[in-house]
């Protein structure tokens, strides 16, 4: 027989026999979790002066007690142990077994590793300074019992915390230990049983061990694919060459509930089932060895924790603060240089807080289950459901806001507002973004999606109704509800025309009638963007020609906007590459025979007329606002810049970025407008190159901005950042994708380019008519190909 080590697995060992005889396979057993942890370290001794070599020359002064006593302990342990507590910093006796002479020859050896590690460093470095700086500022957001695991925690030794930090940071789920490579296999080990171990101030385990799994699938999961088959080839199963770990899964699990022969005579048939079930998971974990997974109860409090540092619920998506941090800790990213400003009581209570992270959790898996496609109905009338179980809570939340409002409305009138009042109000409204109230009124919209995926249009415009009825909560939305509300009576609610159907062709006119009316609430509904404008004012004269209304009968109103100013058009001729395997865009010859995209095939044919340009898309814009704005991006403000982490205020893109910095941003408009924006963009490029900041590319160089500002001037850079300091989330992606510039003439153009099919969307359209109306060059190119020859 030959010996096979299974592939991401230490401990267990798999035996196959030579002639492939799947009866002879045997599965060594790993040892057991206590198992890894010896008691006694009389067989270790040998190794101090080794070790003792070893971490002396990879030591620094940071670590030196902590190398020294480890080397004290293996010689005498009793004296180490006073040794060490007068050398080390005064700090609280950590909730831990007994160390052992092994465990601190262990931990002597990834002390000498971190100190050449700086991500171990800054990992624990960054989790540390996370929990000390809530609970200097906003302890009173969890209970006496969660503040004693916090601090069980800050006490356990450092290895143990900063192996809690790498396992925090992956995805939860069952680790065999074995697999675990953030340091000496030993310190490991003892790590896991640290924290594995109830803390004396604490309910709760920091990890849960291979003891706590309770279903059979948890435990066989853990195996590899070599090893499940071997265990599959054990129990009898055939045919498990080439199955991938999900169906071997599948099969044992299968295999483990079906009946055997002798079930028939027991008694207790489901007794039986479910000992089966647990000799597989027994099995599985002989195999896998010991086991941790990160304890439920406290890693949700450590995402409260992150959600209360970072201001956002971290745990959510992939993008996690914790990852940049540690990454600029370490000098991969830098962050541009402000001045943090923590806000006090920016959560209400230890309520709110978990309230808003559970909305915030549902409403995140609602918008995973929205991307599924249409035809998938489970998963949206799952989302449905969601939306459905917070309906009430919605509804009552709702009459609680109008009573709110209408106290407010009380007291407030006959009183005049002022500038002061503006920026007051915006950041109030800033600050509703850490309310349950906010989170749930994310579900009630994403509820809006699947009631329209799922044809229940009039329960989407129940929804819809209910969301427009509050001006609290997602301002910047309310000009799309209001666009689809209107199409939903102009469309979807609109009975079909019958010939010689008086009723219905009443109730058709009625519904266009009610169609009207929402286009008249959103024409005087201030929060409604101009691109929504546009879109809602076609709409309204659409329906008015279905109506039959004449022009004296059209509504007149200040806020109808008009169609918007045609660009100019250029058509040019390229050859595509026809690739049928090729998949996003397309591709074309260039000029100079090489493959290019349509942008890059365009920018050849400018250069012609004399232009240099870049295909830059948004980015020539951002960029040059960031440029000139960037003390007001970074201006502090409650609740905005509240860690050194950001590449941006927490309120860029709201509605209230605008209002909260009105006063600043309109003297900085002026300035630039005056002609001075040079030296800024050149003093900041200086400073702040490779700065992450919100917006720019800083693969412009320098000279090509100063040379697209110094085109466009004053007026035209006023002109383009009023528009993103104001709706910054909208304004932010639709700018033309070339930006070509003639220094010697002082011309700039910026040009759409859209292949064969291609259409302009609204946002890019709106684009257009801005530049178009400060005067600045702006077209659209449209590139096709030769028309064929006509057969001879």
């Amino acid at each position: 027989m030959r010996r096979r080590r299974a592939r991401g697995a230490e401990a267990p060992t798999i035996v196959i026999s030579d002639d492939g005889d799947s009866s002879a396979v045997e599965v060594v057993e790993a040892p057991t979790f206590s198992s890894t942890f010896p008691q006694s370290s009389s067989s270790r001794r040998d190794r101090a002066p080794r070790l003792a070599k070893r971490h002396r020359s990879a030591t620094s002064a940071g670590s030196e007690w902590l190398l020294e006593d480890a080397a004290a302990s293996l010689s005498q342990p009793e004296q180490a142990a006073s040794a060490s507590a007068a050398a080390r910093p005064a700090q609280p006796e950590p909730p831990r077994p007994e160390q052992t002479a092994a465990s601190s020859d262990a931990l002597a050896l990834n002390a000498a590793a971190e100190a050449q590690s700086p991500d171990r460093q800054s990992y624990l470095h960054i989790f540390d300074r996370i929990l000390r700086t809530v609970l200097e500022g906003e302890a009173e957001l969890f209970s006496d019992s969660e503040r004693a695991t916090l601090s069980a925690f800050s006490a356990l030794d450092r290895h143990s915390r900063y192996l809690y930090t790498r396992i925090y940071m992956r995805k939860p789920a069952w680790i065999r230990v074995s697999s675990l490579k953030y340091g000496e296999p030993e310190v490991v080990e003892q790590s896991c049983r640290f924290l594995s171990a109830r803390a004396p101030s604490s309910d709760e385990a920091f990890l849960q061990t291979e003891a706590d799994i309770a279903a059979c699938e948890d435990a066989v999961g853990l195996l590899a694919v070599p090893e499940l088959r071997a265990v599959a080839k054990a129990r009898g199963i055939k045919q498990v060459a080439g199955k991938t770990k999900e169906a071997l899964t599948a099969l044992l699990l299968k295999g483990a509930k079906q009946r055997t022969v002798t079930s028939f005579f027991q008694k207790n048939k489901e007794d039986s089932g479910k000992q089966r079930l647990g000799a597989l998971a027994a099995e599985a974990l002989r195999i896998a060895g010991p086991v941790i997974r990160l304890s439920p109860p406290v890693a949700e409090l450590f995402e409260r924790l992150h959600l209360v540092f970072f201001r956002m619920p971290v745990h959510l998506g992939d993008d996690n603060p914790m990852k940049f941090a540690v990454l600029a800790s370490i000098g991969q990213l830098r962050f541009p240089s402000y001045t943090v400003a923590r806000s006090a009581g920016l959560f209400a209570s230890r309520d709110d807080v978990i309230q808003f992270k559970a909305l915030c959790e549902t409403g995140y898996e609602m918008g995973v289950l929205a991307t599924s496609p249409a035809k998938k109905t489970e998963d949206h009338e799952r989302g449905w459901g969601a939306y459905l179980a917070h309906r009430d809570r919605w509804t009552a939340h709702l009459e609680a806001l109008c009573s709110a409002q209408s106290d407010a409305a009380k007291h407030s009138a006959g009183v005049t507002s002022s500038s002061e009042d503006a920026e007051r109000k915006a950041v109030d409204y800033w600050r509703r973004h850490f309310t349950p109230g906010w989170a749930l009124a994310r579900i009630v919209e994403r509820g809006a999606g699947f009631a329209a995926t799922l044809k229940r249009y009039a329960d989407e415009r129940d929804v819809l109704e209910s969301l427009l009825s509050q001006t609290t909560y997602r301002l910047g939305r309310r000009g799309d509800w209001y666009e689809r509300l209107i199409m939903l009576h102009a469309t979807h609610l609109r009975p079909k025309r019958a010939r010689g159907d008086a009723q219905a062709t009443d109730l058709a006119a009625q519904s266009l009638a009610r169609a009207r009316e929402v286009c008249i609430r959103a024409l005087d509904d201030e929060h409604v963007n101009r691109v929504s404008l546009h879109a809602i004012s076609r709409q309204l004269r659409a329906i008015e020609a279905k109506l039959g209304l004449g022009a004296d009968q059209q509504l007149c109103h200040a806020r109808f906007a008009p169609e918007w100013r045609q660009a100019p058009v250029r058509s040019e001729v390229g050859v595509r590459v026809r690739d049928a395997a090729r998949r996003g865009p397309s591709v074309w010859v260039g000029d100079d025979g090489v493959p290019c995209s349509v942008e890059q095939l365009v920018l050849w044919r400018y250069r012609a007329d004399g232009y240099t340009g870049v295909h830059a898309e948004n980015a020539i814009a951002t960029t040059l606002f960031s440029l000139l704005f960037w003390d007001i991006i970074f201006h502090p403000l409650p609740g905005v810049l509240d860690t050194e982490y950001q590449s941006r205020p927490l309120d860029m893109g709201s509605e209230s970025f605008y209002f909260s910095r009105q006063a600043l941003i309109e003297q900085r408009l002026d300035e630039i407008g005056a002609g001075s924006f040079a030296d800024a963009i050149r003093d900041v490029y200086a400073r702040e190159s490779g700065a992450e900041c919100v917006g720019v590319s800083w693969d412009l160089t320098c000279d090509q901005l100063l040379s697209v500002a110094t085109c466009l001037g004053g007026k035209g850079l006023v002109a383009i950042c009023r528009v993103l300091a104001a709706e910054y989330r909208l304004k932010k992606s639709g700018f033309p994708d070339l930006c070509l510039w003639n220094a010697e003439a002082g011309r700039v153009l910026f040009v759409e380019v859209k292949g064969p099919n291609d259409k302009l969307s609204d946002t890019q359209r709106d684009w257009l008519d801005i530049l178009l109306a400060s005067g600045i060059g702006a077209e659209v190119c449209l590139v096709r190909e030769p028309s064929p020859l006509p057969p001879p």
